[in-house]
C-alpha cells in the first residue's frame, strides 16, 4: 500500500493511497449502479421491476454474502405465488424472472468474472458443478423437445438448478473466513423468521395453496381431530433444527443471548415440524439430531441428557395449554404408523412409484427430461390424473435426468455427509459443518418419501450445506482452533505470543 503526506496548515499526516483491491471494489460497485438504472430505464411500464432491480444488482455483486443470503431467504420464506406475482420480467402466471432468479444469475455473472480475472481458481467442485448444470440444461431442452409444457419444465429445472447455483455461489464464501461470520449471521436471522413464520401461518390459519410451499392444509389423515398440517416451511424445519442443535450441543456459546436465540429456533422449528404432522420428517430430525450427537463428542451428549427434557417438558406444556388437541392429534398420528393397509397416502405412493418406475425403464440413460408426466389411477381409490410429480424424490431425479446423473447428483451429497473436516478449524464453522452433515442426511430420508430434489423451499439450503461439508481447512485462514468445553484447558487452546 502507499502512503502520502496529508493535513491541515502543513502539519504532515499519514493517509493510505487507494489499493487496488479497493479500486477494483468501487469500480465494480460504479458498473453495478449503471447496470441496475439502465435496466430500470428499459422498464419504465414496471416501476416495481426497475426498483427492484437497482437494489439487486449492486447487491449480487457487491455484497456476495448478503446476496447469498437474501436467495436462501427468498426461496426458504417467501410463497411462489407471491415470488411470481413480483417477478422482475414476466408477472403471475406469465413465465419471467423471480427476483431469486436473478440473485442467481448476476450471482454466477459474479463468479465467472472472478474465474476471468484470476482471482478464483477453478477447482474439482466448481468443475463437478458446472457438469450438473450441463446435464440439467440438457434435461430442460430434452423434456421440451418431447413435448413437455415449457413453463412446467421450467418450473422443476429451476428448482434444482438453485441447488447448484447455490453451491457456486457460496463454495468462495465459505473458504473465506470472515464471509464465513457474515453468512454464520445470515442463517441464524433466516432460522428464526422460518420458525416464527410458521407459527403466525398456523396461528391465523393462512389457507394452503396449489404450490403446497404456504398455508396450513385441512385435515389430518388417519387422526380424529387436527386444525390441519403446516405446510409452509415444510422441508426446512428439520435443517433449521439440526444447525441450531449442532451449535448448541458444542458447549462453545459463550454469549448467553446467543444461546437463548439458538434454543428459540431450535424450539420454534421444532414445533413447526411437528405441526406439518408428517411423520418422515419427525424421523428424520430426530435421527439428524442424534448424528449431531454422535460426531460432537461426550460433551456434547451430557448437555443433551441435561437439558433436552427440559425443553421437550416445557414444550409440552406449552402445546397442552394453547392447542390441547394438537397432542391426541400428534399420538394419532404417530400410531398410525402400523395401519399401512388403510393408509391411502402409502398406497398412492406405492402405485405412482410403480408408474414412474416403467417411465425410468423406458428411458434409464437419458430419462424423459424435465416437464415430463404420468397418468394412472385406480378405479374406486384414486381419479386419474396426470401429473409431473412424484413424492419418491430418487425415483423422480432418475424419471427426468436419468440413473447415470442422478446417481451421480445424490453420491456427491453423500460425499458431503461422510466427509470430515479438518483436524484443526474455528469451533463455530467446525459446529456448523457437523449441523450439515446431519441435516443433508435428514434431507436423503426425506426424500424417500417426499421429492425434496424438487421443492423450492430448500433446493438452495441443500446446495449451501454441501458447500460446507467440503470446505476444507486449507481453503480459509483457520482463526481460532477448536476451543474446549467451559471450563476445560487444553495445550491447543492457550493463547500464543504475536510475533512483531
Amino acid at each position: 500500500m502507499t502512503w502520502t503526506a496529508a493535513g491541515r496548515k502543513g502539519a504532515p499526516s499519514l493517509a493510505p493511497l487507494a489499493s487496488p483491491s479497493r479500486r477494483r471494489v468501487i469500480g465494480t460497485a460504479c458498473v453495478a449502479v449503471l447496470a441496475a438504472l439502465a435496466f430500470g430505464a428499459l422498464l419504465p411500464s414496471d416501476p416495481l421491476a426497475a426498483v427492484a432491480a437497482i437494489v439487486v444488482i449492486p447487491l449480487a455483486f457487491g455484497a456476495p454474502v448478503a446476496a447469498l443470503s437474501a436467495l436462501l431467504a427468498l426461496t426458504v420464506l417467501v410463497p411462489f405465488p407471491v415470488q411470481d406475482q413480483f417477478s422482475v420480467i414476466g408477472g403471475s402466471g406469465r413465465p419471467g424472472l423471480l427476483l431469486a432468479d436473478v440473485l442467481l444469475v448476476l450471482g454466477l455473472c459474479r463468479i465467472g468474472w472472478l474465474i476471468l480475472s484470476r482471482r478464483l481458481r477453478i477447482d474439482v467442485p466448481l468443475l463437478a458443478a458446472a457438469a450438473v448444470a450441463l446435464v440439467l440444461t440438457a434435461a430442460l431442452a430434452w423434456g421440451i423437445a418431447h413435448g413437455a409444457a415449457v413453463s412446467e419444465a421450467g418450473h422443476e429445472a429451476r428448482r434444482v438448478m438453485l441447488g447448484v447455483g447455490a453451491f457456486v455461489l457460496a463454495w468462495p464464501l465459505v473458504r473465506e473466513e470472515a464471509a464465513r461470520r457474515r453468512l454464520e449471521k445470515g442463517l441464524i436471522a433466516i432460522g428464526l423468521a422460518l420458525g416464527a413464520w410458521g407459527l403466525i401461518q398456523w396461528g391465523f390459519s393462512i389457507s394452503y395453496t396449489s404450490a403446497a410451499d404456504v398455508g396450513v392444509r385441512r385435515g389430518v389423515d388417519l387422526t380424529s381431530s387436527g386444525h390441519g398440517s403446516l405446510q409452509g416451511g415444510l422441508y426446512a424445519y428439520p435443517v433449521a433444527v439440526t444447525l441450531a442443535w449442532a451449535a448448541l450441543v458444542s458447549g462453545r456459546v459463550r454469549s448467553t443471548p446467543l444461546r437463548w436465540l439458538l434454543a428459540a429456533i431450535v424450539c420454534l422449528n421444532a414445533l413447526c415440524a411437528w405441526l406439518t404432522y408428517e411423520r418422515t420428517f419427525w424421523v428424520a430430525a430426530a435421527v439428524a439430531c442424534a448424528v449431531v450427537l454422535m460426531m460432537s463428542g461426550a460433551q456434547a451428549r451430557r448437555l443433551a441428557a441435561r437439558w433436552v427434557p427440559i425443553g421437550a417438558a416445557s414444550l409440552l406444556v406449552c402445546v397442552f395449554a394453547l392447542a390441547p388437541g394438537e397432542l391426541r392429534t400428534a399420538v394419532e398420528r404417530m400410531l398410525s404408523v402400523t395401519r399401512l393397509e388403510v393408509d391411502k397416502s402409502y398406497e398412492y405412493r406405492v402405485i405412482e412409484s410403480q408408474i414412474v418406475g416403467d417411465e425410468i425403464r423406458n428411458s434409464p440413460l437419458t430419462g424423459s427430461g424435465f416437464g415430463a408426466t404420468i397418468t394412472w389411477g385406480k378405479d374406486d381409490t384414486f381419479n386419474t390424473l396426470t401429473t409431473p410429480f412424484a413424492h419418491n424424490g430418487y425415483l423422480w431425479l432418475a424419471w427426468k435426468i436419468g440413473i447415470p446423473a442422478a446417481l451421480f447428483l445424490v453420491s456427491v451429497i453423500v460425499a458431503a455427509v461422510v466427509r470430515r473436516g479438518p483436524p484443526v478449524e474455528e469451533w463455530r464453522w467446525h459446529a456448523l459443518r457437523i449441523g450439515s452433515r446431519a441435516a443433508l442426511l435428514a434431507l436423503l430420508l426425506i426424500s424417500v418419501t417426499f421429492p425434496a430434489f424438487d421443492a423450492l423451499g430448500v433446493t438452495a439450503v441443500m446446495g449451501l450445506l454441501v458447500a460446507v461439508c467440503f470446505s476444507g481447512g486449507g481453503d480459509a485462514p483457520p482463526g481460532r482452533p477448536l476451543s474446549p468445553p467451559r471450563g476445560g484447558t487444553t495445550e491447543q487452546a492457550r493463547p500464543r505470543a504475536r510475533r512483531i
